[in-house]
């Protein structure tokens, strides 16, 4: 499966949609020639699986090349990437996926579109002592 590699970043918020669980997590450490600013990451929980271990089966990232900036001079434009599992699709460019608020709306709305799911998402508090 083809994801976005990161090997760090901080989770900001979870949403449940349909059957699945959608986590957001910025401030990305990414591995590779590809930066990630922001990262949801699908999930769909297996109940068959004795340890209940969710399996992620698509992302939407606001992401840029490290040679973009040659293109694109804005420090704050990226990409809208989707990686449905088997590949990868650009849905274009804008400052407004470098926003979390603004990602994370887009994000929600292609990933219920990509998987035909009708039902508003649901936010899930944390579940931190602060």
């Amino acid at each position: 499966m083809y994801l976005p590699q990161i090997k760090g970043g901080r989770t900001v918020s979870r949403y449940t949609l349909g059957a699945y669980i959608v986590v957001f997590v910025t401030d990305c450490e990414s591995v590779g020639m590809i930066n990630y600013l922001h990262v949801a990451f699908v999930y769909l929980p297996d109940p068959t699986d004795p340890e209940n271990k969710p399996q992620v089966v698509m992302a939407v990232a606001a992401e840029r090349s490290t040679n973009i900036g040659s293109i694109i001079k804005d420090p704050n434009t990226y990409f809208l990437g989707v990686f449905p599992g088997d590949g990868h699709m650009n849905l274009g460019s804008s400052t407004d996926w470098a926003d979390l608020t603004k990602f994370t709306k887009r994000a929600l709305e292609v990933i219920a579109q990509h998987l035909n799911i009708q039902k508003p998402p649901v936010y899930i508090p944390s579940q931190r002592n602060d």
